[in-house]
């Protein structure tokens, strides 16, 4: 480890104490402090070894209602205040917001949720790292007859420490482990090149297993190795299993479940709290205390504690996620959800760990009958947040007779309304939750009626 000459929730309020000398009559610092060692491998060989480090300062301050933001890299004092001076003159000179509620004040309690520290995590020797890589590549090219290849993967470390302080009180730190494997694999057989497949899994406290890892792509790959029937246009049984559900969802749901999109009049959901507006096998919760959760800490981006909230219960719309900027502009309290890309970004309305729970449905039934599994999809990001419409390219989408894979069916386009589908097209909900992306926690749901075609 580099040795630090300032810690960093003491650079945090060197940079507070230097704006409001400057003339603040609010001040903010953001400070975070990472390193991390990766391994990356390409085409079934380790390509590089990464060490990073990355310390900086992000400095927000409010001149009555005229508020600014500058940020610093480094742990020079001398940068921070510099970083303080620059905001405090960009604020004089910044339109006034009328809206500007102030910063936070401390919260009466903040939550201890654990797992969030491994020691020994910490301190990994690249030499670890490298010895899992070579066991993951060995791992996979044990079903290199098969006609599985690695393409890509990445296992990696990070340690963090955050810090925040204001001139409201608000002085808190936390350090954080973060370990992952990432692994994506294709297959070549019977004529066919199949989609790269991605798997991946995360730990705070321990190296994900990479044999596990690597086991979840295998076995797509090789499903998607034989040809399946030809779709016409039409209306299917659609099953989207955990990363598919999750790409939809994030670019759907996730947008109107946003404090500040309701509040601009823009979240398809602004005008139904209270209401049931979705299936009630469908429960979704905001978790930011969740125990080991990729995105747990014990506050947020502006110093607030993390909370659980729930968004939707049974079906029902029960409330959204806010930072303490729309909390107020929607008359509320802020739910814990200021997030930051980094020291360098302000902090915004965003999710921590978000969680669909599971339903009473067993894989079985999931499968029954004729169905489309989609596993993945492409081009989720189009789909419109405000309306839920959607069109997605499923990549693979797997063709399932009672419970038997028939074949990969290539280019096949799936579309229609998130939000209609959810409300009124569920038919099951599985019982097992899987985590496709990191801090995000999805069942497999089954869906009637939806629209997919081949495409071209």
């Amino acid at each position: 480890m580099v040795a630090q000459l300032i810690r960093p929730v003491e650079l945090a309020v060197i940079a507070v104490k230097r704006a409001m000398a400057e003339g603040a009559s609010e001040a903010e610092a953001y400070v975070t402090y990472s390193r991390g060692l990766s391994v990356g491998m390409f085409a079934g060989r380790i390509k590089d070894v990464e060490y990073e480090r990355d310390i900086g300062i992000g400095v927000r301050v409010a001149v009555g209602k005229r508020v600014a933001f500058a940020y610093a890299t480094g742990s020079d004092p001398a940068a921070a205040y510099e970083a303080a001076r620059r905001a405090v003159k960009l604020a004089r000179v910044s339109p006034p917001d009328d809206k500007w509620p102030g910063l936070p004040e401390p919260s009466p309690r903040y939550p201890e949720p654990g797992n969030m520290y491994d020691a020994s995590l910490a301190r990994v020797l690249p030499e670890t790292l490298v010895e899992e890589a070579r066991r993951l590549i060995d791992y996979v090219a044990e079903f290199r007859e098969k006609g599985v290849q690695l393409s890509r993967a990445s296992i990696g470390v990070t340690v963090t420490e955050r810090a925040i302080a204001n001139s409201n009180g608000v002085y808190r730190t936390d350090t954080g482990t973060h370990a992952y494997v990432l692994v994506s694999t294709v297959a070549v057989a019977n004529g066919i090149t199949t989609p790269a497949i991605f798997a991946y899994d995360t730990s705070r406290v321990a190296l994900p297993s990479v044999t596990a890892v690597a086991d979840k792509a295998i076995r797509l790959s090789l499903l998607a190795t034989k040809r399946g029937p030809r779709l016409d246009p039409g209306r299917y049984t659609v099953v989207y299993a955990p990363p598919a559900f999750a790409d939809i969802y994030e670019s759907t749901v996730a947008t109107a479940l946003l404090g500040d999109m309701v509040v601009r009049g823009r979240s398809y959901y602004r005008d139904k709290l209270g209401e049931k507006v979705m299936d009630e096998r469908l429960t979704i919760i905001d978790d930011g205390t969740l125990k080991g959760g990729d995105a747990t800490w014990r506050f947020d981006g502006e110093g607030v504690a993390m909370q659980r909230t729930i968004l939707v219960e049974k079906g029902v719309l029960r409330g959204f996620v806010y930072d303490t900027y729309w909390g107020s502009r929607a008359g509320v309290s802020s739910t814990g959800n200021a997030v930051r890309a980094g020291y360098a970004s302000r902090p915004h309305v965003g999710f921590t760990n978000t969680l669909v729970e599971g339903g009473d449905a067993g894989m079985d039934d999931i499968l029954d009958g004729r169905v489309v599994v989609v596993y993945q999809v492409q081009g989720a990001h189009t789909a419109n947040p405000e309306t839920g419409e959607y069109s997605v390219l499923a990549n693979p989408a797997i063709l399932y007779e009672n419970g038997e894979p028939k074949g990969w069916v290539p280019g096949l386009v799936v579309s229609g309304n998130f939000y209609k589908e959810l409300s009124g097209s569920v038919e099951m909900v599985s019982k097992i939750v899987e985590k496709p992306y990191p801090g995000m926690y999805m069942p497999w749901i089954r869906l009637a009626g939806v629209t997919a075609a081949p495409r071209g």
